[in-house]
């Protein structure tokens, strides 16, 4: 019978063990897509200041921060996207 009781015992506390960890896995789960919506926003944000700067931007200001025209400028056809090749070697 005590065989018995100490088998029940073990079973109820394992079984609260394991209903606390499946709250806790829960509770994590909320945290990290509340970071994750935290996140994306922020990203958001950002795509829309790059994207008014990028539009802001003139030759004058690119020159000033470095940058340069290219020489030559050409333009590169392919014949189908089925020719091409991922070359392993």
């Amino acid at each position: 019978m005590a065989l018995l009781a100490c088998v029940c015992a073990v079973a109820v506390f394992t079984y609260g063990v394991f209903l606390l960890m499946a709250v806790a896995h829960a509770a994590k789960i909320t945290d990290a897509q509340d970071r994750e919506a935290a996140l994306a926003t922020q990203v958001s944000t950002l795509e829309n200041q790059y994207l008014a700067g990028s539009e802001a931007l003139t030759s004058d200001q690119a020159a000033a921060m470095g940058y340069v025209t290219p020489s030559d400028v050409s333009m590169v056809y392919i014949a189908s996207p089925a020719a091409l090749t991922l070359n392993t070697q």
